[in-house]
């Protein structure tokens, strides 16, 4: 199934070769596929946090995505 990916600020540097150059990407996943499981395509260091959003709303990272979903990935934010 396809699903577009928004990654956004320093974590596209994680991403491989010239993918690094895009911000927004359509993937194709397995059916039933989680949030965890493309965030593990990413290869991020285990330190990094991010928050993640699936069409516009926070999700956790055993969420299952559908057909067509739009995921945006952001570096963890703190302040106040």
């Amino acid at each position: 199934m396809r699903i577009t990916v928004n990654i956004y600020s320093s974590l596209r540097y994680y991403m491989p070769g010239m993918e690094k150059l895009f911000q927004e990407k359509d993937w194709e996943i397995p059916q039933g596929a989680t949030i965890s499981e493309v965030l593990a395509r990413l290869q991020l260091p285990r330190d990094v946090r991010v928050t993640v959003l699936v069409n516009n709303s926070t999700a956790g990272q055993n969420a299952i995505l559908q057909e067509g979903d739009i995921i945006h990935i952001l570096p963890q934010m703190s302040g106040g």
